[in-house]
């Protein structure tokens, strides 16, 4: 299982938005475009925005690799955000990704076992996410035990909409 660190400090905040810009541009200019890719990561993927976020009660987790697993231990291979969201009585997944190394072997699942015992222990009972359509994380997450509430079609600026679904998970 990785390490899970709170992203704190502006250099983790730096850090966390180097691999953001690696993963997107790695994994999801194939999925949505590069015009697309520049604009989210710009507005939603960057250090200032991951700082408006946090301002606005955010949380972010840097996943790091643990002394056990193969590859140099405390290596940053991925990140998540989580939004409590109390009046909903739900937790916001709004962001979970992995570098292409450390996918496949368990981190993602690893990440959201985390999350859910972090949404148990602020007494919340739902889980939810969006994500591309034509994302494979789709059927990672159905075998996480979400299911698909609901096609989404937002539209974020710049000409481009996310088309996605929203995905729900009771948290036991």
């Amino acid at each position: 299982m990785p390490d899970f660190l709170p992203v704190l400090s502006d250099t983790q905040i730096e850090a966390v938005a180097r691999l953001a810009r690696e993963i997107w541009y790695e994994h999801y200019v194939p999925i949505i475009g590069r015009a697309q890719v520049d604009y989210m990561v710009s507005r939603f993927q960057s250090a200032a925005a991951m700082r408006a976020q946090l301002r606005e009660g955010y949380l972010y987790y840097m996943v790091c690799r643990a002394p056990h697993e193969p590859g140099p231990a405390g290596e940053l291979i991925g990140y998540f955000a989580v939004q409590p969201r109390p009046e909903e009585d739900a937790m916001f997944v709004s962001k979970l990704y992995v570098h292409r190394e450390a996918r496949g072997q368990g981190t993602g699942r690893a990440c959201l076992t985390f999350i859910e015992r972090l949404a148990r222990r602020k007494g919340l009972g739902l889980l939810w996410l969006t994500v591309n359509k034509a994302n494979p994380a789709v059927r990672a997450y159905e075998k996480a035990g979400f299911r698909i509430a609901r096609p989404l079609v937002t539209d974020i600026g710049g000409g481009f909409v996310m088309d996605d679904y929203r995905m729900e998970k009771a948290v036991p």
